[in-house]
């Protein structure tokens, strides 16, 4: 076999393949990436390393292990960039695989677990959607005394059509429910269900109903404080974290991740042409190896969180698993702060996404460039 480059290789060689056969067979495989565990760091419970399938690149989400086919053989081998190369060349004098010569000795594959939640009971799912009905007959009622919903998301400039496509609702009242409705074990008579006054806003993903989260109300008919007794968000029991707004990616290259739901759908009204966009639910929220995998698709992911130290912490944090995050707060307070206020949102994620190449030219509805 002639002395092949280092890009003649890469033509010929599969990462991925490699990857299978040096290590373990992948844990997802999607049509532009691969997702393993990874090799290079000792926790086993995430399957963080990532395989792009287009550019023959990995990347590990976890431990930022990175690089192509090459620095993979580097790293496992303990080899340099030349010994290499000729490893990649002596083994298209034959079929990949069909010997090994890793200099690695006792190399255990680790048992595979995972952090992986199931989805809420059937039970709890069909009564948090009839939930979710009466939630959105009550915000959508010709009745003065059950505007406060509307007036609140009017006020966030959310337009009728995004308010109906999350399936968000009103709750005008406490609501006390049997925990038997919701598949919920009860340790006594008089424990309860309790659902605040405020809007409802439910996470679905792909017909499954993996939370409900209540924006508390006061009796003033507005959205209560963080330092409110009942605290700013209430969720009935039974529900599981997901990945907010995974159920609406389109397949574009970048994400927008918000802080909260709230501002996902703002920047989903606004943008969703341009960048997909998710949330965690909070600042504090980690990503958890269930999700990530929905992220790996991604070649750039704008950190849009609050600009106050919950947000700044919380961003940070995130973009220290991958160079791809990008910390990329709003110019003013939050996502919705910035856009009630006269900040034009679209414009404003447009420019993001152009500042690190991913256009080179990006137009708004009307055609002027922006």
């Amino acid at each position: 076999m002639k002395n092949l480059s280092a890009s003649e290789i890469k033509a010929r060689i599969r990462l991925e393949e490699i990857i299978e056969q040096d290590w373990q067979p992948p844990v997802k495989r999607y049509s532009t990436w691969w997702v393993f565990f990874c090799p290079f760091h000792t926790n086993t419970r995430s399957p963080a390393l990532g395989v792009n399938l287009n550019n023959g690149t990995f990347e590990c989400y976890s431990c930022g292990a990175r690089g192509d086919l090459f620095t993979w053989r580097m790293l496992r081998a303990d080899e340099n960039f030349k010994q290499a190369l000729q490893w990649y060349r002596e083994q298209l004098g034959q079929p990949i695989g069909s010997h090994t010569t890793w200099h690695l000795s006792d190399r255990k594959v680790p048992e595979k677990t995972t952090d992986a939640q199931a989805p809420p009971s059937e039970s709890w799912q069909i009564r948090g959607r009839q939930f979710i009905q009466y939630a959105q007959e009550q915000l959508w009622k010709n009745d003065a005394g059950l505007q406060y919903g509307l007036d609140e998301l009017f006020r966030r400039r959310l337009k009728p059509e995004t308010i109906m496509a999350w399936r968000m609702g009103f709750n005008p009242s406490w609501v006390s429910d049997d925990p038997a409705r919701w598949g919920i074990a009860s340790c006594s008579e008089d424990q309860k269900v309790w659902l605040a006054p405020g809007l409802v806003i439910p996470c679905e993903i792909e017909e499954t109903l993996w939370y409900l989260k209540i924006r508390v109300f006061g009796k003033n008919g507005k959205p209560v404080g963080k330092h409110a007794k009942s605290g700013k968000y209430n969720q009935p029991a039974g529900g599981r974290g997901a990945l907010f707004g995974a159920g609406k990616f389109q397949g574009k290259s970048s994400l927008l991740m918000a802080e909260s739901e709230l501002d996902a759908i703002l920047a989903w009204q606004e943008g969703k042409d341009l960048v997909d966009i998710a949330t965690l639910g909070g600042a504090g929220k980690a990503l958890s190896s269930q999700w990530i995998v929905r992220l790996l698709q991604y070649q750039r992911i704008y950190l849009a969180y609050d600009q106050d130290e919950a947000g700044r912490n919380g961003a940070q944090k995130l973009a220290a698993l991958s160079q791809r995050l990008v910390v990329s707060p709003p110019p003013e307070g939050d996502l919705c702060d910035f856009h009630r206020t006269g900040g034009n949102l679209r414009t404003w994620m447009a420019q993001i996404c152009e500042k690190h190449g991913e256009y080179e030219t990006l137009l708004v509805p009307n055609g002027n460039e922006v």
